[in-house]
């Protein structure tokens, strides 16, 4: 019985070998559906995942509460300062909630030695701002809590301190190594007046994607704050620079994901939801979840990745079709072969079993030349169209899958119509 099978494949495998033209032909296509496959695969689930992994960065168990947005002109905006801050305190009591106010301004910030400026945001903040997050620092280190604020002035020995975002410092100081960043000396606007800073640190860019992000971003002029703080262009400030003034924001790190419900739901029986267009009118602070944020980013990125799965399901269908489509049309051109072989003996099932493994044999070789083919055309995509796609081993692994899967597919049709010919049919029309 094994014989009998190991013939059958060497039988399928040789003829493969007898018609390279053929099997190459066959093979190319599979090779163009694959190499597609994996860029798309790539694209989808590639994306999905580094768009997952950057938004936790931002801070999931983080709740801000800030200042509603002008809906309507002369809309009054309500207090926010110290006094907010403590309410915010109590009213989660027992959650063991960390308050991190900030004050925040835009201003023009040009490094030392650059003759062009960049208008950034400026944040001040404690040095427990950076708990609201899950950036690591690059570069040099974060605020402390005895770190000069600098005096408005240019003289040398009014020099303060800051930390920039990973894409302010390359706005800023263009072409230098982040590293070298560190040490060097950046001019700014803080109530008007002139101050210089000097960068003590480096944050990481947690938007891999930003490029391809900002390409999209038509509505930069009706950012919120603390959008505008999200896009991580920020220059970061010790938390006396702005003085006493009210607050911009104060972000309150809780625990675990359930704190943060129940701190939410709290503070929203206080002031307004920010998903609610009808509370944002009531003139009260607005409540923002980070987390929801992060979850609605997700499900975007994830029916993004589902219309990239439907794509390439569509890619094999169609390179199925077409080979199970040449499949067919060597059947017919092999009817004496397949007539023959059934006078000496072979089974249908044995003719079945041959004409898979030979279509099997063909895909899986394209499917193997096609993952250096699906590596070069995502090189050449990336420079073109500046793209995130990209080519990694885990993908390979299920385009040579699908490989397989579509060499079956597209030799189910074309294996049954040969196993079904008549011997005696076949050889009588050729003998008349």
């Amino acid at each position: 019985m094994n014989r009998r099978l190991l013939s059958v494949v060497g039988e399928g495998l040789l003829h493969v070998v007898r018609h390279p033209l053929r099997s190459l032909l066959t093979a190319f296509t599979s090779a163009i559906a694959i190499a597609v496959t994996v860029n798309v695969i790539s694209l989808a689930f590639g994306m999905q995942e580094d768009i997952a992994g950057d938004v936790d960065r931002f801070g999931r168990n983080t709740v801000d509460v800030g200042l509603p947005p002008a809906l309507a002109p002369g809309m009054p905006r309500p207090p926010l300062g110290a006094a907010q801050a403590a309410r915010a305190a109590a009213i989660l009591d027992g959650l063991d909630p960390l308050i991190v106010p900030r004050r925040q301004r835009a201003s023009p910030v040009r490094g030392e030695g650059q003759t062009e400026s960049e208008r950034l945001q400026l944040v001040a903040a404690p040095p427990t701002y950076l708990r609201t997050l899950n950036i690591p620092v690059a570069h040099g280190r974060w605020l402390r809590s005895d770190d000069p604020v600098g005096a408005p002035g240019t003289e040398t020995d009014a020099v303060g301190a800051c930390v920039l975002d990973g894409a302010a410092a390359e706005r800023i100081f263009p072409q230098v190594a982040p590293a070298a960043v560190v040490g060097r000396v950046v001019a700014l606007r803080v109530e008007g007046a002139p101050r210089r800073m000097r960068v003590v640190g480096i944050l990481s860019d947690p938007l891999r994607y930003r490029e391809l992000f900002e390409t999209f971003d038509e509505g930069k002029g009706a950012r919120t704050l603390t959008s505008s703080l999200l896009s991580f262009r920020n220059v970061y400030l010790p938390e006396a620079t702005f003085g006493d003034g009210p607050y911009t924001g104060i972000s309150i790190v809780l625990a675990d994901g359930g704190a943060v419900v129940e701190a939410q739901e709290r503070l929203i029986g206080v002031w307004a939801d920010a998903r609610d267009l009808a509370s944002l009118s009531s003139g009260r602070l607005v409540v923002f979840a980070r987390g929801q944020w992060m979850d609605a980013l997700g499900a975007s990125t994830m029916q993004g990745s589902m219309i990239g799965n439907l794509v390439w399901m569509l890619i094999v269908l169609v390179a199925a079709i077409m080979i199970s489509t040449l499949h067919l049309i060597t059947v017919r051109e092999r009817y004496d072969e397949v007539a023959l072989r059934r006078c000496e003996g072979a089974r249908r099932s044995d003719i079945a079993l041959q004409i898979t493994v030979e279509g099997v044999t063909t895909a899986l070789l394209g499917g193997l030349a096609g993952l250096p083919l699906g590596y070069v055309g995502a090189a050449l995509l990336r420079e073109i169209v500046q793209f995130p796609f990209r080519f990694e081993f885990r993908y390979a692994l299920v385009a040579t899958g699908v490989a397989v899967f579509l060499g079956l597919v597209s030799s189910v049709l074309p294996a049954r119509h040969a196993a079904r010919l008549q011997p005696a049919q076949v050889l009588s029309r050729r003998l008349t």
